[in-house]
């Protein structure tokens, strides 16, 4: 099943394919192997995640595309990146060490504030890397890594197709990416090696991961079913969390305070005591939710893909809309610590007033 966020990604690639075919199997280079092309208006490009590293913002989008914006937003200038793979996630532990993440497996790593990239893992190894892990399991007589292989082959069986939608670390060693199909990575080294995490979640029904976010030692994985996951920090296993909802959640954001999670037609629940319980939140807005954020005095964001974004109040009980100037169909947006807020979607990037 497509996320909302990529249902439209998914959509413009196929149009794209159709009206620029390959010419012959020689001309075809894999998008992992290719770099992103260099785009003309880059406030007006397909955008899909935006994030802060210290100062700057950082988004990512379509076909390999990010982009770095060091005046709030005003200005953009386009990165390196090395691969043309839709990029999905982006996440800055720090200002200088950042991760992205999106189709075909791939993830990105910065060392310079997002300036330059390089890849660090993608489908292709991830194919390889899970098939020796579950086959050297169930060959040890685990009995229950044989539904993981099963898994793995039909995930894989034609090629590296399965999305990694999100990515949190807590500092620049320790971090997780996220995905379809229960596709889970983690590394404590930031990033030179990723090993599998599926196995240590509770989701025998190979769920959708939407996003993921944290707080401190805690962790939360957005999915399928009204279901969150937590991370249990002494077992490192995901718990899951059931919040009363069935459908999908597509965001979630954790402060110190509130954990927030946000979804279709407009649904989202909050939890104060980590998850145990939640209640539903009156957001105002009729569609599918595609990011929930914070900002610096502990209001949340949401933004809906029809364009609209609302604010909520102090106590995260109510929320009211905000201006934004030419609406667009909204994937991510993030709140600055001038009280602003910068939103993209697929027609670029949109600067957010904050009342």
């Amino acid at each position: 099943m497509a996320t909302v966020r990529n249902m439209f990604v998914l959509a413009a690639a196929l149009v794209a394919g159709l009206s620029n075919p390959v010419s012959a199997q020689t001309d075809f280079i894999d998008p992992l192997d290719r770099p992103a092309s260099t785009v003309g208006n880059l406030a007006g490009a397909h955008l899909n995640s935006v994030t802060t590293a210290g100062e700057r913002l950082i988004a990512v989008g379509a076909r390999g595309l990010i982009i770095v914006s060091d005046d709030a937003g005003t200005s953009w200038t386009q990165a390196s990146s090395p691969v043309s793979s839709d990029l999905l996630g982006v996440y800055f532990p720090t200002a200088k060490q950042g991760w992205a993440v999106g189709h075909d497996g791939v993830i990105l790593h910065s060392t310079d504030g997002g300036r330059s990239w390089v890849k660090q893992f993608d489908g292709v190894a991830a194919s390889k890397m899970l098939t020796e892990h579950f086959d050297k399991l169930v060959a040890a007589g685990d009995e229950s890594a044989i539904s993981f292989q099963d898994g793995v082959k039909l995930n894989y069986q034609d090629g590296p197709e399965q999305a990694l939608m999100g990515v949190w670390f807590s500092d620049e060693n320790n971090g997780v990416v996220v995905g379809t199909f229960g596709t889970i990575f983690a590394t404590h080294d930031g990033g030179r090696t990723w090993e599998s995490w599926m196995e240590r979640v509770d989701n025998p029904d190979f769920l959708h991961y939407m996003a993921v976010s944290g707080r401190d030692d805690e962790m939360y994985i957005a999915s399928e079913r009204g279901v969150v996951f937590k991370l249990d920090p002494q077992a490192q296993r995901f718990r899951r969390l059931d919040t009363g909802y069935t459908g999908s959640f597509f965001s979630i954001k954790a402060t110190p305070t509130t954990l927030v999670a946000a979804g279709l037609r407009g649904t989202a629940f909050k939890s104060l005591d980590g998850g145990a319980t939640w209640q539903s939140l009156p957001t105002g807005i009729n569609v599918a939710l595609s990011d929930v954020q914070s900002l610096p005095d502990g209001r949340f964001l949401l933004a809906g893909v029809d364009g609209k974004v609302v604010i909520s109040d102090a106590s995260v009980s109510s929320f009211k809309p905000l201006a934004v100037s030419r609406p667009g169909r909204f994937t991510s947006l993030v709140g600055l610590k001038d009280g602003s807020a910068v939103s993209v979607g697929f027609s670029g990037v949109r600067k957010v007033t904050v009342q």
